[in-house]
Order: C-alpha cells, then structure tokens, then sequence
C-alpha cells in the first residue's frame, strides 16, 4: 500500500514535518484522511494559541503534493 505524508504549514512556513507517513490506498483516499483529520488538527494547542493561515500538504511516496487543504480554525 503506498504511503503518503501529511505536513502542516502556517503560510508559507512548514511548522511539522511528517517523517513516518501513512498507509493508504490511492491519492484520494489521502485526500480524505487529510480533510477527515481538519477538525483534530485544529483541536491542536499549538495551532489553537497561533494566528495565521493554516494548510496541510499531502505528499505521495515520492514526496510530490498530490493535495493541499485549507484548515479553519
């Protein structure tokens, strides 16, 4: 199963890296993990105490984005 890779960024500023990725079928099923996991995301103190735009970035196994989200706070 291909493993995809869900980085949050505040602008244009990458504030979380993830190395470890996620198992998931195809680039749409990462599509909808990464806007299933918006609301834990935004639940996040760290996001919760800063001001900004937010957006996570899904990248497939070759680290290419195959989505990038908007996050509402």
């Amino acid at each position: 199963m291909p493993r995809y890779y869900f980085n949050l960024y505040r602008g244009s500023q990458l504030i979380s890296q993830d190395d470890s990725g996620y198992d998931c079928p195809n680039d749409e099923a990462a599509r909808q993990f990464a806007r299933l996991s918006n609301g834990l995301v935004a639940l996040d103190p760290f996001l919760s105490s800063g001001a900004g735009e937010y957006c996570c970035e899904v990248l497939n196994e070759a680290r290419q984005r195959v989505y990038l989200l908007a996050i509402s706070k």
